[in-house]
């Protein structure tokens, strides 16, 4: 965990240069806009730079994720941690459109750890603190086994003093949030059973694998004629599509021309109990039988749900959305 990376995204470079306004230029100069909500219940955004903003510095702090600072050099963090995560996120993404349009049905691949990506930028986007308190924070409670990460993760109540008072202030947070959101990070990632498997690839896994749920992922994309028409990104990286307690639904942005829905409806909450008992028994003992199969639709050109997307994105997120073009369609 000690490198030299200063530098902390949020939202990684990779997914962001998936929607830059120039993919040709070097990846040190590529820029995406950005705009301020200026008026959330009427969907009103202001573009902040007519020439966009460096990818680089977009949706980063320095040393958000630092458990110490050794000296002007050296830190202990968590980057590895989600870059392990993020390096194929490209790969992934544009392997997942290609098999699309051809036809080719073989996701299970793309479909999984674009999601464990995806869902690891809800965790760590210090937007979104108290929510991931509320999904994960009771690991804060417990501590590694292992004596030497025990080590750095008590420098989590004792390094960077003076970083975390200010992301407290900046995020709306208290600095006991701050240190149990770190505290629970560093728990979901770092500690590994004997296999090698950590907690996030664990709670994937459940994810998909619970049989108890029916399993729903859209793919929207917009090409042809409907092309320019562009996908937002949110600063929170993801938007929920419902709070339903039957469902829970993600929306992710994939590309400047592409995003994705992950809808997993519980049975027996979604109103399956008016078929009664023998009917959820059959349809769950079918589920388990199926090893949780997972529905795949793909949808092409449908400028409706690309402005109700769009629309939630900016709702959603905190202070700002991101986008290939200046002008954002259905806002």
């Amino acid at each position: 965990m000690i490198n030299e990376k200063r530098n902390h995204h949020f939202v990684s470079q990779a997914e962001q240069r998936l929607n830059t306004i120039d993919s040709s230029v070097s990846k040190k100069n590529q820029r995406i806009y950005a705009f301020s909500i200026t008026d959330r219940e009427n969907y009103q955004i202001a573009l902040e730079a007519p020439t966009g903003t460096k990818i680089k510095e977009t949706l980063s702090f320095d040393d958000l994720f630092t458990i110490d600072i050794l000296d002007e050099r050296l830190r202990v963090n968590l980057e590895d941690f989600f870059s392990s995560y993020e390096q194929d996120v490209s790969i992934l993404t544009q392997s997942l459109l290609l098999k699309l349009k051809s036809g080719n049905q073989n996701l299970k691949t793309e479909i999984l750890n674009i999601f464990a990506m995806k869902l690891i930028n809800s965790f760590r986007n210090p937007f979104c603190i108290e929510k991931t308190l509320n999904t994960i924070g009771s690991l804060a409670n417990y501590s590694p086994p292992d004596e030497n990460l025990k080590d750095i993760y008590k420098k989590i109540d004792s390094g960077n003093q003076t970083s975390i008072r200010e992301f407290a202030k900046n995020f709306s947070v208290t600095e006991e949030q701050y240190r149990k959101w770190m505290k629970s990070l560093f728990m979901l990632f770092v500690p590994k059973d004997a296999q090698g498997i950590n907690l996030v690839d664990m709670m994937v896994k459940e994810f998909f694998e619970n049989t108890d749920q029916f399993i729903d992922v859209y793919v929207h994309i917009y090409s042809g004629a409907e092309e320019g028409k562009h996908s937002l990104l949110s600063d929170r990286g993801f938007t929920l599509l419902t709070d339903q307690e039957e469902h829970l639904a993600y929306e992710f942005n994939l590309t400047c021309n592409a995003f994705i829905s992950y809808i997993f409806t519980d049975i027996k909450k979604a109103g399956v109990y008016k078929l009664g008992k023998g009917v959820i028994e059959s349809i769950l003992r079918m589920q388990s039988k199926k090893t949780s199969e997972v529905k795949i639709h793909f949808c092409e050109n449908n400028l409706e749900v690309l402005s109700r997307y769009n629309k939630n994105v900016v709702y959603q997120s905190r202070e700002n959305v991101y986008c290939k073009s200046k002008v954002v369609y259905g806002l």
